[in-house]
């Protein structure tokens, strides 16, 4: 693994290396489809990252195309072909970058950050059976059950987010939009994999790939 020396890669490490309390998991928060499909279904979608660092966007492409090539799916990673951010600053780049990678799909990528929200849990009194044996009503009600207290607390809990778009080639339009955000991540590759597993389900769920 390269050394992470830039500054918006130091970043995107730590959001992914979050460790608060709680368990991982992914979902997709919001997501459109165009209403009128046409054409068959993407072969070979190009994965555009929209990442300024070079190392951070090489990262997050090959291991997004890792799962989706575990999944059955060709995707391209843009920084293959064009591995500064500078190749691709005007439509003739992009358009040259698009035709190289001979891709009939395009999915756009672009980090959100992260967002913090504080929770209150109350305290609470829980109840449960003991194991021993009781004999009758009273022996029961006064022996069988114990009361478990539990102190509130106040806690937190990172959501990291990205957006993704899907757009057509041929017709240059978008044909799927979706918000994806990893509650509490607790690992680099693992919160990759849960992305693309969310996205590349909905793309194929809505008839695109």
């Amino acid at each position: 693994m390269p050394p992470f020396s830039r500054p918006l890669f130091l970043l995107f490490v730590a959001i992914l290396a979050l460790a608060a309390s709680g368990c991982s998991s992914t979902k997709i928060t919001e997501k459109w489809r165009a209403e009128k499909l046409s054409g068959p279904k993407a072969k070979r979608i190009l994965l555009l990252s929209l990442i300024k660092d070079p190392v951070t966007r090489a990262y997050f492409e090959d291991h997004f195309v890792a799962e989706a090539k575990a999944k059955g799916f060709e995707v391209i990673p843009s920084h293959r072909l064009a591995p500064h951010r500078t190749d691709m600053d005007e439509e003739a780049e992009v358009r040259h970058l698009l035709a190289a990678s001979g891709a009939d799909g395009v999915l756009v990528a672009q980090l959100q950050g992260v967002e913090k929200k504080h929770k209150h849990v109350p305290s609470r009194l829980d109840w449960f059976p003991d194991s021993y044996h009781y004999n009758g009503f009273y022996d029961y009600y006064y022996r069988s059950y114990r009361g478990i207290y539990r102190p509130g607390y106040i806690g937190a809990d990172d959501y990291f987010k990205m957006q993704f778009r899907y757009f057509s080639p041929r017709s240059e339009k978008m044909l799927w939009a979706a918000n994806v955000q990893t509650k509490n991540p607790r690992s680099i590759v693992g919160t990759i994999r849960e992305i693309a597993d969310e996205v590349l389900d909905s793309l194929r769920g809505s008839g695109l790939i």
